[in-house]
């Protein structure tokens, strides 16, 4: 028959016949569809059975997408180097409905049996089985990451457990790639879901935002990362980073945090399988298992330790009076913690920096006024009163939902894009609610916006950072005039903060996707609101579009038009202290945000 495309394809009776919706019944080469398994972005899955072999069940991919790059992709992943017991198995291909022109499809094992979460959450396994699980999958991921083949979107819904024997087997290679093959990737990152990515993958979409044709090097250690997220939900019941989370947030927390220990989650969890498990979430890759087999050895290294009775416990309490029906651990309301520092590279010796006359006095006015006493600070205040922020208490409580973890009291050895939430303890979260610290002091307000001057003006000699262009001017949409406007804050300018959690003066902030948090109540904008938008890092000051305000307690959203404001210079932006590079900044906490009707350049 002539070919027709495939949201034209006509039935028996010249209905139409949409490839992602077959009704049971209809025949796709020589196999008969039996009802419907999954419909992604890029094909559907159909149970089926052979026209001249009923009664035995196999499952039919058919792609959907114009372009069968991917699947025909896929097809020979599976067909030639994703060969294994653990991974799903193909039987046949095609395509459809035209044979040679049509939609490309292949059939594959139906496999019996549940996603790992599910199969976790409805059996309630042993530890001991859940080790042999991950450790399984480790070693399947080992063996086709040495034959050049990368997963690139493993998940627990990707990793079904065989219901007859209780082992993984591995499906949906559609984000899948190998050695030697071409990019088919458009994007900056492979397809594939946030809260599974790895934290060098985020870095590298933050680092290089601004270059779309540049492509993440998918690498072995990505997939062992989504490994341990697979396994830290088993044994948890939740994500280490909760997908509910606003993505911004879920970057920085990925990038940034360090998610609970399974134990301190589940008490129950084998020591030794909660520390494999966060060895394979160790944010730098070279600190992780470095291949599969590794991992494997890792994670069954406690099965053969004197402990090994423990993992011989369920790994949930059922609820008494309702068999089969398990108890699944709390989160913590803050459970994240700030990993250690990077080591920062050691600059080569430079020659001594000479300064002229004027130089010099301004070195001199600087130290005086950092080190005097508090009476300088109230006199000079007073002479400064119209152009300081309005005294407002130092603790900012986050929108619920969105805490992560506390600062440090110096400015961030690692860069930050949102505030985040306190947390003391290393590797227990806290249930306990700390003090408020007291208002800041209007002298402090002060001190921190002259020490930003003042370090702006002596930064350490070193390589020249690149002056960026600023942003493009831009209009406001008519939408967020709209709503600036019945917020009754389209003309005026108040305080924000970086980051309303730390008492430090200054933060680190990452060009790309960020937050900040206001101060006081404006118009009809609560306190502590957050405003979300973008971060871009020039090489003397730090600007800031923010583009949504989510409403403190109520959690309401409305398009706005907000820019980042210094109040001492009256300028757009806030001036760079000393530290960060050309994708990073040092920046006093404490700034200004203005509603704008146009963002200039």
């Amino acid at each position: 028959m002539e070919f027709m495309r495939p949201w034209e394809s006509m039935g028996q009776e010249g209905s139409q016949v949409f490839p992602g919706a077959l009704q049971p019944g209809a025949v796709v080469g020589r196999w008969c569809v039996q009802g419907t398994l999954g419909v992604g972005g890029y094909g559907a899955v159909y149970r089926v059975e052979p026209l001249d072999a009923p009664g035995r069940s196999f499952a039919l991919k058919l792609s959907l997408h114009p372009d069968p790059a991917r699947a025909l992709r896929e097809m020979a992943l599976l067909l030639d180097r994703a060969w294994h017991p653990n991974v799903v198995r193909v039987h046949a291909t095609g395509r459809w409905p035209d044979p040679v022109e049509g939609l490309p499809y292949f059939v594959m094992d139906c496999v019996e049996g549940m996603a790992l979460h599910l199969w976790v959450e409805t059996v309630n396994p042993t530890f001991r089985q859940v080790a042999m699980v991950g450790g399984s999958v480790a070693m399947t991921l080992g063996v086709l990451h040495a034959r050049g083949v990368l997963h690139r979107d493993l998940k627990p819904e990707h990793i079904l457990i065989r219901a007859r024997e209780q082992v993984p087997v591995l499906i949906d290679f559609g984000a899948g790639d190998q050695t030697g093959a071409a990019t088919l990737t458009t994007t900056t990152l492979p397809p594939g879901t946030l809260h599974l990515r790895s934290p060098e993958a985020i870095r590298f979409q933050q680092r290089h935002w601004r270059q779309p044709e540049l492509r993440y090097p998918y690498r072995e250690a990505d997939d062992l990362y989504a490994l341990g997220v697979c396994l830290y939900r088993a044994v948890t019941g939740h994500y280490p980073f909760p997908p509910g989370q606003e993505p911004e947030l879920l970057a920085v927390a990925i990038t940034e945090r360090l998610p609970p220990s399974p134990r301190d989650i589940n008490p129950q969890v084998p020591e030794p399988l909660s520390r494999a498990i966060l060895r394979l979430l160790e944010k730098e890759p070279e600190q992780r298992p470095r291949t599969g087999e590794a991992a494997h050895s890792e994670l069954m290294r406690g099965l053969l330790s004197g402990g090994a009775t423990a993992f011989e416990a369920h790994l949930f309490d059922e609820i008494p009076g309702t068999p089969n029906q398990i108890r699944r651990p709390t989160w913590p309301a803050q459970p994240y913690l700030k990993p250690a520092p990077r080591p920062r590279p050691v600059p080569e010796p430079v020659a001594p920096r000479r300064f002229p006359a004027w130089g010099w006095v301004g070195v001199v006015v600087c130290l005086g006024l950092l080190l005097a006493g508090p009476g300088t600070w109230e006199v000079l205040l007073r002479g400064w009163t119209r152009h300081t922020t309005p005294q407002v208490p130092e603790s900012v409580s986050a929108p619920a939902g969105h805490k992560l973890a506390i600062t440090p009291d110096r400015p961030h050895s690692v860069p930050v894009a949102a505030p985040v939430a306190a947390q003391k303890e290393e590797h227990a979260p806290v249930t306990t609610k700390p003090p408020a610290p007291p208002s800041p002091k209007p002298a402090r307000v002060l001190k921190a916006a002259t020490i930003a001057s003042c370090m702006a003006g002596m930064a350490c000699a070193g390589a020249p950072l690149v002056d960026r262009p600023t942003p493009p001017a831009e209009d406001c949409p008519e939408d967020a005039k709209a709503a600036m406007t019945a917020l009754k804050v389209d003309s005026i300018q108040w305080a924000g903060k970086f980051d309303p959690n730390t008492r430090s003066d200054f933060v680190t902030v990452r060009e790309g996707r960020a937050a900040v948090y206001t101060l006081g109540t404006e118009g009809r904008v609560r306190h502590g609101s957050m405003l979300t938008g973008t971060i871009y890092v020039g090489s003397k000051r730090v600007y800031g579009r923010f583009t949504q305000l989510r409403q403190n307690k109520t959690g309401e959203t409305f398009p706005v038009c907000i820019e980042l404001w210094f109040l001492d210079d009256m300028t757009r932006g806030v001036p760079r202290s000393e530290g960060g590079d050309e994708n990073t900044a040092v920046v006093p906490n404490m700034m200004s945000v203005r509603s704008v009707w146009r963002y200039d350049e």
